[in-house]
């Protein structure tokens, strides 16, 4: 999966045809050694060529975050 970052636009992320708000997260992945990024809007990081989020659900059960967060990072194609 490409990703890359927006130059002119520090959060703003590239992932496949897909533009996103986030960035580039420190360490990669552990199961596929791909780049990992944080969503902004979903208040989570995920492994986009996994498409798999790195971070479990909070206990909130009122969290907006984790309410409109869907399954997956990015939608199939």
């Amino acid at each position: 999966m490409l990703v890359t970052a927006d130059s002119d636009q520090p959060l703003v992320l590239h992932i496949g045809e897909r533009l996103v708000e986030g960035w580039l997260i420190d360490p990669v992945c552990t199961e596929c050694g791909g780049p990992r990024v944080y969503f902004l809007a979903f208040d989570a990081t995920c492994c986009p060529s996994c498409n798999t989020w790195v971070e479990v659900l909070c206990p909130d059960p009122d969290c907006m975050h984790c309410q409109c967060r869907p399954e997956r990072p990015l939608p199939a194609l």
